[in-house]
């Protein structure tokens, strides 16, 4: 099973560019039995279709998990959100290309693949560490794409570039 880490958020001068990475859930997930990662209901209210209604406030926390071949995304408080449930699924859940792995700058499975993706991946890890990434807002892990950028190339036969 494949899981996307968050080493590059080391990466900015003096501090984390990207939120700290968050502590692994006290339970594995359900449907794969793999590691969860904590995340507030806040963020899986900012990632779900639709989040009136579906209880979400009512949770503490939520876990994330990662791994590729699960189709759970958030599990907590007996909710389940697979990657149908959220506005833009990574591609790395649904395995489609033209989905995203770098919310911040919009580069897709395809992009990570493409002629040109080290000159991609250096220019994200560059706005990292500059501060300029927004990760714990706008993707559904909530931490830094660059791990899950260099497992989808492996996946796929491209070249690592990370």
């Amino acid at each position: 099973m494949t899981t996307p880490t968050d080493d590059c958020c080391g990466l900015a001068e003096g501090g984390m560019a990207c939120a700290p990475r968050q502590p692994a859930a006290a339970e594995g997930c359900p449907a794969c039995s793999g590691r969860l990662r904590t995340v507030s209901a806040a963020h899986v209210m900012r990632q779900v279709r639709r989040p009136a209604g579906r209880g979400i406030e009512a949770v503490e926390a939520f876990g994330f998990c990662a791994a590729a071949d699960c189709p759970a995304v958030f599990i907590g408080g007996g909710l389940r959100f697979d990657a149908a449930d959220l506005r833009r699924p990574p591609a790395y859940k649904t395995g489609n290309a033209a989905d995203l792995l770098c919310y911040c700058f919009d580069v897709s499975g395809a992009d990570a693949l493409a002629p040109g993706a080290a000159e991609t991946v250096a220019f994200i890890r560059e706005r990292v560490r500059a501060g300029d990434c927004a990760c714990d807002v706008l993707n559904p892990s909530a931490g830094c794409c660059l791990g899950s950028i260099g497992a989808w190339q492996k996946a796929h036969g491209g070249t690592r570039t990370g």
